[in-house]
């Protein structure tokens, strides 16, 4: 009875979803005596999740119903190189595109991530990148177009180069 006190002592005082739900099963089967199954469906949940919760619960308590951290791979970039680049990047108010953080990140630490990986990067960061505006293209008159072409433009807008 004062470990079912203790366990709904903790489920009011936590404040990650996912561990209350958890903590939840567990108050329905050993308290109120609801089968797993019942609880599971009652949750919205597999009975695999069912069991895999109740086993932690019996194997390590309430902190076994936690999310435990993990690992994960370890970064490329070391936290000093990571915070310089991120300086870099909030500094310049003009904004960057995807390849100049890319760049910039190859040629200062000598790590090469994907685009993807930069967007995701820049995204955590609070960054937009900077993307040509393409509603902007056809703007520009038939002779500022052709001006930029290479070749000399004859008196007709055409390239000489193309003239038979």
């Amino acid at each position: 009875m004062v470990a079912d006190q203790v366990l709904e002592e903790a489920y009011h005082g936590e404040e990650n979803g996912d561990a209350k739900e958890r903590m939840l099963l567990v108050m329905r089967v050993r308290s109120e005596g609801v089968t797993a199954s019942e609880a599971c469906k009652e949750l919205h949940r597999t009975k695999g999740w069912a069991s895999k919760w109740l086993n932690r619960f019996e194997e390590d308590g309430i902190e076994g119903l936690k999310t435990k951290k993990r690992s994960g791979r370890p970064p490329k970039l070391d936290h000093r190189e990571f915070v310089s680049v991120k300086r870099k990047v909030l500094k310049n108010e003009c904004g960057w595109t995807v390849k100049e953080v890319r760049e910039m990140i190859r040629s200062e630490a000598e790590v090469t991530y994907s685009e993807r990986h930069i967007y995701r990067l820049m995204a955590k960061w609070g960054v937009r990148a900077i993307v040509p505006d393409k509603r902007l293209l056809h703007k520009a008159s038939l002779e500022e177009r052709l001006s930029f072409k290479k070749g000399r433009q004859d008196s007709s807008g055409m390239s000489q180069k193309s003239s038979p």
